[in-house]
């Protein structure tokens, strides 16, 4: 090869490189059932008067549907080829119970953020921004997903079989809203949620809810030096967002915290946001953005098992 060529190539090759590091969510183009999907996001954000949301303009990776056929979509920022952005992997899930509506838009409003402002030379960023589209979608959102199941209570824990039923029975009145589903990981959405974390090995999980009004946490001992960087996350997580409470909110059989935070010693936060009015989600977004930009940068051992 003439150094010319060789030049050439590595130029190329150099350019490719910069590209996947500014621009890692450039579209491409959607197969049927994601724009589908797009289509139906649209209508729900027009209905709450949130503006464009843009849903046909990422890079959506889609593998497994709902139960009723809705795919369930994620989005990466970042070189997932890198090493080095391997060892700094954030997953952030929204939208897990449909009926609390501000974490949905608190996730989009996330993805543009990180689309127009950010950079990814040393961090992974995973985003769902819909975990149970069927439960969101519809003209009055559920927490259960799309056959009746909490997805949040169905994790296959190791307490699960003997403690699941028994704690919804006697503890919570049979409360439909929160059934934790025939079986442990009975359902898509469940499934998707530990694909990614199996898939991508995250340092930390962020996962939004509403409307708790607070941040927990759930993994490594805080007082352990398995959890010094998760503590140091918690507390600045808590500073940036005006000194939002934390909360150490029990653990529930087949929750997310207690499979990926106790279970696979991730560290696990859920933060609560105030409340699931559709027109409060842009005071939301400005209060915890800090935080949560905080939480990008924070590299932490691995700790998944």
């Amino acid at each position: 090869m003439s150094l010319f060529r060789f030049l050439l190539v590595l130029a190329n090759s150099i350019a490719l490189s910069y590209a996947q590091i500014q621009a890692p969510n450039a579209p491409y183009p959607l197969t049927d059932p994601v724009k589908k999907l797009c289509q139906n996001v649209n209508s729900k954000f027009a209905e709450y008067k949130w503006g464009d949301v843009g849903c046909e303009n990422f890079n959506w990776n889609h593998v497994r549907n709902s139960n009723l056929g809705t795919p369930l979509i994620w989005t990466v920022f970042g070189d997932e080829n890198s090493l080095t952005a391997k060892e700094n992997v954030t997953l952030v899930m929204c939208g897990v119970h449909g009926d609390e509506i501000t974490p949905v838009k608190f996730c989009w409003d996330l993805i543009n953020e990180l689309k127009s402002n950010h950079t990814f030379h040393n961090k992974l960023i995973v985003v769902a921004p819909l975990v149970a589209p069927d439960s969101f979608l519809i003209s009055k959102p559920t927490r259960t997903n799309g056959r009746g199941v909490d997805v949040n209570r169905n994790f296959p824990t190791a307490d699960w079989k003997a403690e699941a039923h028994k704690r919804w029975k006697h503890h919570l009145n049979s409360d439909k809203r929160k059934f934790p589903g025939p079986r442990g990981a009975s359902e898509q959405e469940t499934i998707f949620q530990m694909n990614l974390i199996l898939r991508y090995k995250p340092n930390k999980v962020i996962s939004v809810h509403a409307p708790l009004s607070m941040l927990d946490y759930d993994g490594p001992s805080l007082r352990a030096d398995a959890g010094k960087d998760a503590k140091i996350l918690l507390e600045q997580m808590s500073t940036k967002a005006s000194g939002y409470k934390v909360s150490n909110y029990p653990i529930f059989p087949g929750s997310l915290g207690n499979w990926a935070g106790k279970e696979k010693h991730i560290p696990t936060y859920t933060l609560e946001l105030p409340n699931s009015n559709p027109q409060e989600t842009e005071k939301f977004w400005s209060l915890f953005k800090e935080a949560v930009v905080f939480a990008f940068n924070h590299k932490m051992q691995p700790t998944i098992d």
